[in-house]
């Protein structure tokens, strides 16, 4: 029952109450007027039908009304032109505006406007549900110039390369660099044509730590921006190397995968039943649930018989798997991969690899190192040597399936996809090996690490956490427990405001937090509110332009807004003072007789 119904009950058997009243009361009183009982009888309903009407008027029709919202960079004459003026916290004070907290209050305030035009940089991430009710409309400012995107590195292990992504927007001839905390210029570069950049560097122990992203435009600082890296000792993940035979390539892998920080369980067969490596192992679901990731190849994948459904039953709980091809396929292992959601369309042979040039700086290096008179002959490479690496003329890439890795004419060589909780990717480059023993060891470091990263199986419990967030702005944190906490930069405790599956957070400072969950404590860095401008501005430009393509043409559907009270409450005053004054008033009652001495 709606409170609008209970005061409306409420009312009426007030009236009903006070008829009966009016009623018993006629009756005991000798000589009064019949018509005395019939006003007051219509009075007292009359009231109540006014008290219920000041305080719930009649609607009136809300039509299609507009509302103007002004958000950050709102232009001041353009504020200034018509009404229905609502700022938002971003847009600051302005003149003859009503401020509002977000979008929805004004909507709330407001229920008859069904159109809404956005002025300035845009809506935040705060107001972009509240706007989807509405029909959008926008005239968006010039696009901003400077770092409209940033990707920061995930965590990384001590002595791991990470990368840094982004985008440039409005400065053509720009450079790029990612110093260290000392200092140290890590990486450096120059975007493409579409402003995009890529930069790396390595980490080193751990602890959290913030690199500088640097802009120039010539001779000028153009941008500057903090970028957040985590180190930390995690637990080695287990690695499950399964090989149908010995070779180069198995050897290189473990010997790398073990460098790598992977704790490496390997079983090759020599063919006769005969087994390489560490103890044998059986291929059930006990033993894959240890593991966190497995690499096998095809000749090892043929030999699986039964056991292969255990290992695809491993993959949907969440074991990461990756499938190596060691030469061409046979026709049931190639279904049978097919049948996993990789396309495997092409020729079923080897096929030339392209692989990119060395940068000038290794160049540099080879001329000084490998060509020197002591190194024996056969190591005596040009200073532009590429190995002979080759692949499988079969794109693994699918309907399904993510392509990974490229080669250096756009062929894709490596693509995952999703299989239940796991993730299984497919990788058809041969002798990969010939990378590691030609000075080509980060380009191989770079494939397999990407391999494994994009299939390893998560730390449970780990929580999603934002790539880029600001002091002020509402974040949203998912994948944790209902007593979860953030722990603010000074020390101070703050909890999380649950929001379904997720929960919200507000922070008020910026940087380092740190999220407490299911005992373990998760860092998470929030950028200051005036930093990174030109991204923030993009972000909600680009959320704004998709709403108002995606608004209804018709101006939405009218919603009732209601009417005025003061007219009702007026009558309703006069009402019950007519009423209070004809109740003691002496009209069509006996008039008492006056006794004469």
């Amino acid at each position: 029952m709606t409170m609008e119904r209970l005061i409306a009950g409420l009312l009426a058997l007030a009236v009903l109450i006070a008829a009966i009243r009016l009623i018993l009361w006629h009756r005991s009183a000798p000589g009064a007027s019949a018509l005395r009982l019939i006003a007051l009888l219509l009075l007292q309903p009359l009231c109540a039908t006014l008290l219920f009407l000041t305080l719930y008027p009649p609607p009136v029709a809300g039509g299609s009304a507009s509302l103007r919202i002004a958000t950050a960079g709102a232009s001041r004459l353009a504020v200034r032109q018509g009404g229905g003026l609502v700022a938002l916290p971003e847009a600051g004070t302005l003149q003859g505006a009503e401020a509002a907290p977000d979008l929805a209050t004004a909507l709330r305030r407001h229920p008859g406007a069904r159109q809404v035009s956005i002025l300035g940089e845009g809506l935040p991430p705060r107001d972009i549900d509240a706007a989807r009710g509405v029909q959008v409309s926008y005239d968006p400012p010039a696009p901003p110039t400077g770092l409209v995107s940033l990707t920061p590195p995930p965590a990384a292990a001590p002595g791991e390369a990470f990368t840094v992504g982004g985008q440039i927007a409005g400065l053509p001839g720009a450079s790029i660099a990612l110093i260290d905390p000392a200092g140290r210029v890590t990486d450096s570069g120059v975007p493409d044509k579409q402003g995009r950049f890529r930069l790396t560097g390595t980490a080193r122990a751990a602890g959290n730590s913030l690199f500088t992203l640097r802009i120039m435009s010539g001779k000028r600082l153009a941008a500057q921006a903090a970028v957040p890296l985590t180190v930390r000792d995690v637990k080695p993940p287990r690695l499950l190397l399964l090989a149908g035979a010995p070779g180069p390539e198995v050897k290189y892998l473990r010997r790398w995968a073990t460098d790598a920080g992977f704790h490496v369980t390997s079983r090759i067969s020599v063919g006769g039943g005969v087994l390489l490596g560490d103890a044998p192992i059986s291929i059930d679901t006990a033993t894959l649930r240890r593991f966190d990731a497995v690499l096998i190849d095809d000749r090892s994948w043929a030999g699986l018989g039964g056991q292969r459904n255990a290992l695809l039953a491993a993959v949907r709980d969440g074991l990461g798997l990756i499938l190596r091809a060691g030469g061409p396929l046979d026709r049931t292992t190639r279904a049978q991969w097919r049948g996993l959601g990789f396309a495997l369309s092409g020729n079923n042979v080897a096929a030339p690899l392209a692989l990119p040039k060395p940068p000038a700086a290794a160049m540099a290096r080879t001329r000084q190192g490998i060509a020197s008179a002591d190194m024996p002959d056969d190591m005596r490479l040009p200073a532009d040597f590429i190995p002979d690496v080759s692949r499988l003329a079969l794109s693994p890439a699918g309907d399904q399936a993510v392509t990974l890795l490229r080669d250096a004419s756009g062929t894709p060589l490596a693509a995952w996809h999703a299989a239940g909780l796991g993730r299984v990717a497919l990788f058809t480059g041969l002798d990969s090996y010939a990378l590691a023993l030609t000075g080509h060891g980060a380009l191989y470091d770079d494939w397999w690490r990407a391999l494994l990263r994009a299939v390893v199986r998560p730390a449970p419990g780990s929580a999603s956490l934002p790539g880029i967030s600001w002091a002020g702005e509402r974040l949203i944190l998912c994948g944790i427990g209902g007593d979860a906490q953030v722990e603010r930069p000074d020390g101070a405790g703050a909890a999380l405001q649950q929001v379904g599956a997720c929960a919200a957070f507000w922070p008020a400072t910026a940087g380092w937090h740190r999220l407490h969950d299911k005992g373990a404590a998760t860092p998470f860095y929030v950028q200051p509110a005036d930093a990174l401008p030109a991204m923030r501005a993009a972000r909600n430009r680009d959320a704004t332009l998709m709403l108002r393509s995606t608004a209804p043409r018709d101006g939405g559907i009218s919603l009732p807004t209601p009417g005025p009270a003061w007219p009702f409450a007026l009558a309703w005053l006069i009402a019950s003072a007519l009423l209070w004054w004809f109740e003691r008033s002496r009209l069509g009652r006996d008039q008492p007789t006056r006794s004469t001495m």
